[in-house]
Order: C-alpha cells, then sequence, then structure tokens
C-alpha cells in the first residue's frame, strides 16, 4: 500500500486525494508483468555463468575421463631374504604407475590351501596336486587385474608405488639359484623414487608385458628380442 507524501498516512492506491490531510496524490501504478521467463526471474548473482555448450563445442572431460588409470598386468616378484626365504610380491602395471602389492604368509597359505583343494575335486595325483600349490602364488596376483589400484595398494602396509615416468631403467639378468637348473631373472626398478631389486620368473610374457609398457627402458639379457626369446 501506498503512503501520502504530505501526512505519511496510508492511502488508497486508487484514491486521488490523501482521506487524512486531503493533499493530491501522484500515483504511478506498476505495469503489469509481461511473460517473465523462470531464467529471467532468477534473483541476479555475482556469480559468473556457466557456459552453454551447443555442437561447435563439445562438453569437457570430466575428471574421472582425463584421470582414468588402467590395470595392464602383473607380474609375480619374490624379494629374497636370508636363509633361502624371500616376501613375495605382486607388480601391478597400470597406466599411471607400477603397485608393489606385498603377498602376506596368510594370503600365501589360503592360494595354497584353495589350489590343493581344487587339485583334490579334480582328482589329480600327489605330484599334480604339488605342482598347482607352486604355481598358486603366480595365479594369485592375477587377482589384482580386475581390484582397483587404490584398492590395490591400501591392502597391506607393505605395499608402495612407483610412478611410471619416474622409472628410468628396468634390468633383466638370468641367473640360477643353488643347484636348479632352471633360470630366472634378477630384475632392478632404477627410479628417481629409488632403486627396486627382485627375482621373477623367467617367462616370456612378463618380459613382452614390460616391454610392451616401458619400451626401451627395460634392459633384456642376451637372446631377447622384444620380450621374446630368439633361438632359444
Amino acid at each position: 500500500m501506498p503512503y501520502c507524501e504530505n501526512c505519511g498516512k496510508q492511502i488508497n492506491p486508487e484514491a486521488k486525494f490523501c482521506g487524512n490531510c486531503g493533499s493530491p496524490l501522484n500515483i504511478v501504478h506498476e505495469q503489469p508483468n509481461v511473460n517473465i521467463s523462470p531464467q529471467a526471474a532468477q534473483p541476479f548473482s555475482t556469480t559468473p555463468s556457466l557456459q552453454v555448450w551447443g555442437e561447435k563445442n563439445p562438453p569437457m572431460p570430466t575428471s574421472a575421463q582425463t584421470d582414468s588409470e588402467n590395470i595392464l598386468g602383473a607380474v609375480f616378484l619374490r624379494k629374497p631374504k636370508s636363509l633361502g626365504r624371500w616376501d613375495s610380491y605382486s607388480g601391478v602395471i597400470t597406466s599411471k604407475r607400477l603397485i608393489f602389492a606385498q603377498m602376506t604368509s596368510k594370503m600365501i597359505q589360503d592360494a595354497t590351501k584353495l589350489a590343493r583343494d581344487q587339485a583334490k575335486a579334480e582328482g589329480k595325483g600327489f605330484f599334480s596336486q604339488w605342482a598347482d600349490q607352486l604355481k598358486a602364488s603366480f595365479n594369485y596376483s592375477q587377482r589384482y587385474l580386475s581390484m582397483e589400484p587404490s584398492v590395490i595398494l591400501s591392502e597391506t602396509p607393505g605395499n608402495f608405488e612407483v610412478v611410471n615416468n619416474t622409472i628410468s631403467e628396468i634390468k633383466l639378468k638370468l641367473i640360477k639359484k643353488g643347484n636348479a637348473e632352471i633360470q630366472e631373472f634378477e630384475i632392478e626398478f632404477v627410479s628417481s623414487m629409488g632403486k627396486h631389486k627382485f627375482d621373477m620368473d623367467q617367462r616370456d610374457e612378463n618380459v613382452k608385458l614390460l616391454k610392451q609398457v616401458y619400451g626401451e627402458r627395460v634392459k633384456t639379457p642376451f637372446g631377447y628380442s622384444y620380450g621374446l626369446r630368439v633361438g632359444l
């Protein structure tokens, strides 16, 4: 309701004179609303408006798209200790980093028991059961292929990572352990984040995976070409 400019009394908007003091009134009536869109009716904001992308401007990629990390493969590693013992690791290679996931004694025992039980259920003999148990640790590392990298890294306190672009060299050397006729690799990861040395089975697929990811940074021994043995 408007007020009289002379006496301040509240007045009827349609009146031409103040009912209290009789002063003439000069009231400017508001124009009726004309199709005000909901967007135009929004209160003024100092926050800059977001650009609306049309066909000529495709949407910007989300953080999930730009920061995606894919698991490329895994290799089974052993870190030698005293008296012929070792710690077991899975080297999980992603598009961004190399995660060293330590396999605890409990994890290895569970994997071995599962392999033994499966071999028995399939009716395998003693030696076949034993062979399956030896493969259990390697097969167990393959479970990481379907896990999220962040989950792998936090699985056990002994897990750690090395960023791929900090790795300058991966050295492979063929060695024999004790009286064993089968050779295996001594593998050393050289990085600005440190050096890490392990033993690794002599498997062509391991070398090929490393070559595919790290290229010429992988130094193979004589007789290997792009991760495969030649003439052996």
